[in-house]
């Protein structure tokens, strides 16, 4: 089978074609035959070498979406030609192997590049409400970063809980997230989203990159307010502020966050956006991570 990685890290032209022997399923597992697999910025982080850890060479990739193609002895409830997502490692090939109980079925109304696109950003998203953040109806809750993947569902999931949602993101996002129906919109290009929504907050999820300025977050956030942020640690503050830094976790396992999120973008109670549809090729690849390597608007997906 095919596969695209690389050997050295470095920019989107390290990627190359990896000829990779088939895949075999052990016992309790089962090989996907790839449809679509998500980009994310994990993704690029592990290309560029900031973790010291990932080894070389490296196929990368974490979100497919595939078509069940062999089964291991033990699997006796997931039929050959089953299409199914998975958070994995390893998903830029062209087949991906995998436990057969950490995936979950697709709906039959949603396409591969769909499910494909809410698998990471989709997770992160659903474990930030419902564990970090742990959002409780009624309350006020300040979603910065909110233009972007993650940040978006956070607000569409905060909504669905009863929260009064409050969005934090560049101008250019106003129209899209306005039409979400949240209460209030802070262009933080535009205005100082500490000043302007000072004490405001019951809950403050701050998703953007790296958890920047946490400064502003406890600005916005009442005396006991609650705040799940991507950074790891708060700057020192006099508020009695319960701070949740997010992380991966099994409190709440992916598979039952993905069914939820697949139930609820089937019924079209959830919106994903998807941006860039690619090639499931080397061009495709390098193409993919040269918009991760920029501001890109919407989910970037490699499809066949």
């Amino acid at each position: 089978m095919l596969a695209y990685g690389y050997r050295k890290f470095g920019g989107p032209a390290v990627f190359e074609t990896l000829d990779q022997p088939d895949l075999k399923p052990a016992a309790s597992q089962v090989v996907l035959t790839t449809l679509a697999v998500n980009l994310n910025d994990e993704d690029r982080i592990e290309r560029l070498g900031i973790n010291a850890t990932t080894p070389l060479p490296m196929i990368p990739g974490h979100d497919v979406v595939g078509r069940v193609s062999q089964i291991g002895a033990a699997v006796t409830d997931l039929p050959v030609g089953t299409i199914v997502a998975a958070h994995t490692e390893h998903t830029y090939a062209e087949q991906v192997c995998v436990d057969a109980d950490s995936t979950v079925a697709v709906p039959d109304n949603l396409t591969p590049t769909q499910a494909v696109s809410l698998i990471t950003p989709g997770i992160t998203a659903y474990k930030a409400v419902r564990y970090f953040a742990d959002i409780q109806p009624d309350q006020t809750v300040i979603v910065k970063g909110a233009g972007g993947g993650v940040g978006e569902l956070v607000v569409q999931l905060a909504k669905r809980l009863g929260a009064k949602v409050i969005a934090v993101a560049r101008q250019s996002h106003a129209d899209e997230l306005m039409a979400l129906g949240i209460s209030q919109f802070v262009a933080y290009d535009h205005q100082d989203p500490a000043h302007v929504l000072a004490d405001s907050g019951d809950v403050v999820i701050n998703v953007s990159l790296n958890g920047v300025d946490g400064k502003a977050d406890l600005a916005m956030a009442k005396f006991d307010a609650t705040i799940a942020s991507v950074a790891k640690h708060l700057p020192a503050t006099s508020k009695s502020i319960r701070f949740r830094s997010i992380h991966a976790t099994n409190a709440i396992s992916d598979q039952a966050a993905l069914q939820m999120l697949f139930k609820l973008l089937s019924t079209e109670q959830l919106q994903t956006h998807v941006g860039y549809e690619l090639p499931f090729n080397l061009a495709g690849f390098i193409h993919g991570h040269q918009l991760l390597d920029q501001p890109h608007d919407g989910r970037i997906v490699v499809k066949k």
